[in-house]
C-alpha cells in the first residue's frame, strides 16, 4: 500500500522550474531541495566575480547562492520557456544587474544547461558574456563595445527605467551627453553610443547614414529592448529619423536636437571638401585648424567665451583621435548626405524637435520644417543656444524628456 502511495520524482522541467522559483525569491534552503548532494556548479569567467568557478556539493552551492546578492543587484530578468532535453533542461534569458562592487550595469543574454536525475539538479553550467561581466567588475565605466556588421561600436549603459538611446553629432563622442545623464539616469536607462568614426567606434568601407541606422536598429533588436526613446543630435538626428522611418516598431518616442532633414547646401560643399582634405593630410596644423573652425560652428559664441577650459580640452581630445576617421564620418554625414524630407511624412511616432536660436550650423528653420512635416511633432526653439543644446543648455532637453 505504501508503495502505491509513493510520489514519483518531478520531471526535469518541473524540477528546474521549482529551483528557479525558489532562487528568484532568494529562498536558498527551498532551492537546495532540488539540488543533489554531489551536484556540480560550473561558471566560467574572470575570478573577480563572486559567482565564477567550479564547485561541488550542497554546502559549496549553498555558499554560492548566498554570495550571489553580494555581487549583483538584479534590475531586470527575463526567461523564455524552458526547453526539455531530458535529462537536460535549457534555460535561455536576459539579465540586467547592477554590479555591487563598482555600481556599473551588467546587461546581457545567458543560456543555462541544467542536468537532472530523479527530480534533482546534478549539474548547472551557465554560458554568458564573461568579457562584459569582467569589464563591469573592474570599472564603473567599463567602455562596452561590440562588432555590428563589421564595425566596432562603443557605448555606455547606465541608469534604470525606460530606455533612451542617444546618438551624437559630428566631431563629438558619447561624453557629449554627460551633462544630461546625471539629471535623468534615475528615471531612464541611458545608452550613449560613439557614432562610427568617433570615440572608440570604428568604420568600414562605404559606410553611410542608412547603414549606421540599420546597425543601431539591429543592436536594439538583438539586445532585447522593447521600445526606446531615440534621441538624435545633428547627424545623430538624421540617423534617428532613418530608424524611425524603417523600424517604427522599435520606438516609443523620437527627440531631434539641432537636426536638418535636408542635404547639405551645395554652396557649402567646397568648404566641407576642403576640411575633409585637411583632415586626410595628417598635418597637425591643418587638422587643428579644422577643429578650431568647427568649434565656432558647433557652439554658440557666448557659450564658448564662457567655457574656455572646455574649448581647449575639446580641441586637445580631437587632436588625439584618428583624423582619417573624422574624414570618413564627415563624408557620410555631410558630403554624401541625402534629402529625406519626403520620408518624414511616413513617420508617425510622437516627436519633439529642439532647435537653438543661435545655431549657425543648422538654423532653426530646419527644425521648424521637420516639425511641420512630421504628423505628430512638437517644436521648441531654445533661446541663446547654438548647435549643441545637450551641452550648452542640458536643462532644456531634461525638461522635454521628463515632462
Amino acid at each position: 500500500m505504501n508503495a502505491l502511495l509513493s510520489t514519483s520524482p518531478l520531471s526535469s522541467i518541473d524540477t528546474v522550474n521549482a529551483y528557479l522559483a525558489a532562487f528568484s525569491e532568494h529562498n536558498i534552503e527551498s532551492a537546495l531541495q532540488y539540488v543533489s548532494e554531489n551536484a556540480i556548479w560550473h561558471i566560467d569567467g574572470d575570478p573577480i566575480l563572486k559567482t565564477v568557478g567550479i564547485v561541488q556539493g550542497k554546502a559549496a552551492i549553498r555558499l554560492w547562492l548566498q554570495r550571489f546578492p553580494e555581487g549583483f543587484q538584479p534590475i531586470d530578468f527575463k526567461l523564455e520557456p524552458l526547453i526539455d532535453a531530458t535529462p537536460d533542461v535549457i534555460a535561455i534569458g536576459h539579465f540586467r544587474h547592477r554590479v555591487v562592487s563598482t555600481n556599473a550595469i551588467a546587461d546581457g543574454d545567458f543560456i543555462i544547461r541544467f542536468t537532472t536525475s530523479n527530480g534533482q539538479i546534478t549539474r548547472y553550467q551557465i554560458f554568458e558574456d564573461s568579457h562584459m561581466l569582467s569589464k563591469t567588475h573592474h570599472s564603473n565605466n567599463p567602455q562596452l563595445s561590440t562588432l555590428v556588421n563589421g564595425v566596432e561600436y562603443g557605448w555606455d549603459d547606465q541608469g534604470e527605467g525606460s530606455t533612451l538611446v542617444l546618438l551624437h553629432g559630428l566631431f563629438l563622442d558619447r561624453t557629449f551627453w554627460n551633462p544630461l545623464l546625471n539629471s535623468i539616469d534615475k528615471q531612464f536607462r541611458c545608452v550613449t553610443f560613439d557614432m562610427p568614426g568617433h570615440g572608440t567606434s570604428g568604420w568600414r568601407e562605404g559606410l553611410n547614414l542608412n547603414d549606421i541606422a540599420n546597425d543601431i536598429a539591429l543592436w536594439i533588436i538583438e539586445n532585447n529592448i522593447n521600445k526606446v526613446t531615440l534621441v538624435g543630435h545633428s547627424q545623430g538626428g538624421i540617423i534617428a529619423l532613418l530608424i524611425a522611418a524603417k523600424y517604427p516598431q522599435l520606438l516609443d518616442k523620437l527627440v531631434l536636437v539641432n537636426t536638418s532633414a535636408r542635404a547639405e547646401i551645395s554652396s557649402h560643399m567646397t568648404l566641407w571638401r576642403e576640411r575633409q582634405s585637411l583632415l586626410l593630410s595628417l598635418d597637425k596644423k591643418n587638422i587643428k585648424r579644422v577643429f578650431e573652425d568647427m568649434q565656432k560652428v558647433k557652439y554658440a559664441s557666448l557659450w564658448l567665451q564662457a567655457n574656455p577650459i572646455y574649448a581647449m580640452e575639446d580641441i586637445n581630445k580631437q587632436m588625439k583621435a584618428d583624423a582619417t576617421m573624422f574624414a570618413h564620418a564627415l563624408d557620410a554625414a555631410v558630403i554624401q548626405r541625402e534629402d529625406i524630407c519626403e520620408t518624414l511624412k511616413e513617420i508617425k511616432v510622437n516627436t519633439i524637435v529642439l532647435a537653438g536660436t543661435e545655431d549657425i550650423a543648422t538654423p532653426p528653420a530646419h527644425g521648424e520644417e521637420i516639425a511641420r512635416l512630421l504628423p505628430n511633432a512638437s517644436y521648441y526653439a531654445i533661446e541663446k543656444a547654438g548647435h549643441s543644446i545637450p551641452l550648452e543648455m542640458p536643462e532644456a532637453l531634461v525638461n522635454v524628456l521628463t515632462k
